[in-house]
C-alpha cells in the first residue's frame, strides 16, 4: 500500500476567512500556528461566521511577522500588531463556550464592520484567553469550532465526488491537514498518528453543517444543499449528523510540512453510521 502523506496544509487566521495554503507550519497545543487566533463577533460578543455571512470567506488574512494583514477586494489593507492592541478583554461566545478575548482596537473594528456591512468587532485570542476542548479539559483550542486540528483525505473526497451530482472542492471542508495515499474514510479508524515528531490523536469525527455547501469563491450556498445532502445519505451518524474528516488533539508539538509521511500508531473502532 502507498504511503499516506500530507498533501495540503491550510490555516484560517480569522475564523471563517479565506483559507491560506502553507507548505510548512508549527503545530502547537492549539493547532497550526496562526490558525483561528482572530474572530469576528457582534458588539455583544456573539461569534459571527460564514454560515450567516458567507462574505467572510473572501477575507484575506495573512500573518506578517507577529502581526496580521487584512485585505479584501475594494478595501485598503490593514496591518494588525497584537503588541498595539488595547489591554481590554471581553467575554465572547463561541458556540456555548465563553472566552475572554482581547480587543483588536477601534481601527480593526471599523475595518471589519465596513467589510461585512454590519456593526461588528474583531477580537484576538490573547495571552489571557483560555478555552478548553469540549470533553477534554487538559487540551486547549483557539477560536476553531471545537478542536485544534481537522484532518480530511483526498480518497474520501474522491469517494464523495463519485456520488455527489455537483463539483466538490477540498476547500469546502476547511481542513487543516489533507492527506493522500489512504483508502476512503480510513481516517475513521485512526486513533494515534505521527507526522515526523508531531503526535496527534483523533478525538471525534467532524459533523458537517451548511458551510460545506458554499463553493470556493462564491457568496451563495448551493441551492441543492450539496454536498451535505449526499453526506447525509451515506455518512450520517446513527445518532447525529453527517460526518467528514477527523478532529485531532495535539499530543506532542512540532513542525509539519507537505510531503511528510503520516504513520498510524494505533486504531479505534470507526463511528456507527445509519444503515451500517
Amino acid at each position: 500500500m502507498a504511503d499516506v502523506v500530507v498533501t495540503d496544509l491550510f490555516i484560517y487566521p480569522v475564523k471563517s476567512c479565506a483559507p491560506l495554503r502553507v507548505s510548512r507550519a508549527w503545530v502547537g497545543p492549539q493547532g497550526l500556528d496562526a490558525d483561528r487566533r482572530y474572530m469576528v463577533t457582534d458588539p455583544a460578543g456573539q461569534f459571527i461566521t460564514a454560515r450567516r455571512y458567507p462574505a467572510l470567506t473572501h477575507l484575506l488574512a495573512t500573518p506578517v511577522g507577529a502581526g496580521l494583514m487584512l485585505a479584501a477586494e475594494g478595501f485598503p489593507a490593514l496591518q494588525l500588531q497584537p503588541a498595539d492592541f488595547p489591554e481590554v478583554y471581553q467575554d465572547v461566545v463561541v458556540w456555548k463556550q465563553t472566552v475572554a478575548a482581547q480587543s483588536c482596537g477601534a481601527s480593526a473594528n471599523a475595518w471589519i464592520s465596513r467589510f461585512l456591512g454590519i456593526d461588528c468587532q474583531l477580537v484576538y485570542f490573547g495571552q489571557q484567553s483560555q478555552r478548553p476542548v469540549k470533553d477534554c479539559d487538559d487540551a486547549q483550542v483557539g477560536f476553531a469550532d471545537g478542536y485544534p486540528l481537522l484532518l480530511t483525505s483526498e480518497a474520501s473526497l474522491d469517494w464523495l465526488q463519485t456520488r455527489c451530482p455537483v463539483p466538490v472542492d477540498k476547500q469546502q471542508f476547511r481542513a487543516n491537514l489533507v492527506v493522500s495515499g489512504s483508502l476512503p474514510f480510513a481516517e475513521d479508524g485512526w486513533l494515534d498518528i505521527a507526522i515526523g515528531d508531531v503526535r496527534l490523536r483523533a478525538h471525534a469525527p467532524c459533523e458537517r453543517c451548511k458551510l460545506i455547501t458554499l463553493p470556493p469563491g462564491s457568496r451563495e450556498f448551493d441551492q441543492t444543499q450539496e454536498p451535505l445532502r449526499t453526506l447525509l445519505a451515506h455518512r450520517r451518524l446513527e445518532k447525529g449528523g453527517a460526518i467528514f474528516g477527523q478532529n485531532l488533539l495535539v499530543l506532542q508539538p512540532g513542525i509539519i510540512t507537505t510531503g511528510m509521511k503520516l504513520e498510524v500508531l494505533s486504531n479505534k473502532a470507526p463511528p456507527v453510521l445509519r444503515g451500517s
